[in-house]
């Protein structure tokens, strides 16, 4: 959805959420011994650009999250961090955007997203962002049809690699991207997980009572505030969410580097799952064990 005014982009639509994570190594006829292993994980978060029908699928291997072992990728600062690339990077310049998401109140991001937004307004990044979160119980949404189309091809494929699997997101639609984290070692991240937690905690103050509400919205006619409804068709109430004033506009969250897998986690995918490997990706899935 977009929609223009005096030949200015005006609006543009993202729906973001997470997929099932993949396992490596994966095969069409499944090895009955690989159910009981704890294989390789790759994490798939979606945001998809309804305007350009497009989806942004960020796949993160097990090295490459902010926790290690493949820990913390669907916080606030994982969440934040992949989002934050896709409005700098893949966005319009839109003078507005509305967002739809999954409502994850339980795992304590929804905070952080909002304090986020409202940083992204007091910036003059956006004019207007409203946040829509689903109704708990009702979690399809437009980004879940790429994941299908995903889901349909990995079943009938045979994956080995971290690599095979950004071949089999990229053919598996014409709308659907692969975003790897990064490809190899000698390529530099496409982007940088940052601690968006604890610099908008410096910032912006929780908002009392967010599970109740599911329509948020921040203007720049109104900065550090939220305006939230329970319903769509309810009275929207004005709230305060900023503690402090901004005063460096520059300033960047810190850099989060992957602490990577630990040994033990090493050791369990080179003794258990390298020998189901096909002999040619074994050391790119299951390298031995080796200490930083």
């Amino acid at each position: 959805m977009e929609e223009f005014e005096d030949g200015q982009l005006k609006q543009v639509h993202y729906t973001f959420d997470f997929a099932q994570h993949f396992q490596l190594p994966h095969h069409a006829r499944q090895m009955g011994p690989t159910y009981f292993l704890q294989l390789r994980r790759v994490q798939c978060f979606g945001v998809r650009i309804d305007s350009t029908s497009m989806q942004l699928n960020f796949l993160i291997d097990e090295d490459q999250t902010i926790g290690k072992d493949g820990s913390l990728t669907s916080g606030p600062n994982a969440v934040i961090s992949m989002l934050d690339h896709v409005l700098s990077e893949y966005g319009f310049g839109e003078n507005a955007c509305s967002l739809h998401a999954d409502n994850c109140s339980g795992q304590n991001k929804n905070q952080f997203v909002l304090a986020y937004l409202c940083w992204r307004v007091l910036l003059g990044f956006h004019d207007t962002i409203t946040l829509m979160m689903q109704i708990p119980g009702h979690t399809r949404c437009l980004v879940d049809s790429g994941f299908a189309h995903i889901r349909k091809l990995y079943r009938r494929s045979d994956v080995d690699s971290f690599n095979q699997l950004l071949d089999v997101v990229q053919k598996s639609s014409t709308s659907n991207t692969a975003i790897p984290y990064r490809k190899n070692e000698t390529v530099p991240a496409t982007w940088e997980w940052r601690d968006w937690k604890m610099f908008l905690s410096r910032h912006f103050k929780p908002l009392k009572g967010i599970r109740k509400y599911h329509h948020f919205k921040f203007t720049n006619q109104d900065p550090g505030f939220v305006f939230v409804k329970e319903s769509a068709d309810s009275v929207e109430t004005k709230i305060p969410i900023l503690k402090c004033p901004i005063t460096n506009m520059q300033e960047q969250p810190s850099i989060i580097t992957p602490p990577g897998l630990s040994m033990e986690r090493q050791a369990y995918l080179f003794q258990n799952v390298r020998p189901y490997v096909r002999p040619m990706n074994q050391d790119e899935l299951c390298p031995r064990p080796t200490e930083e």
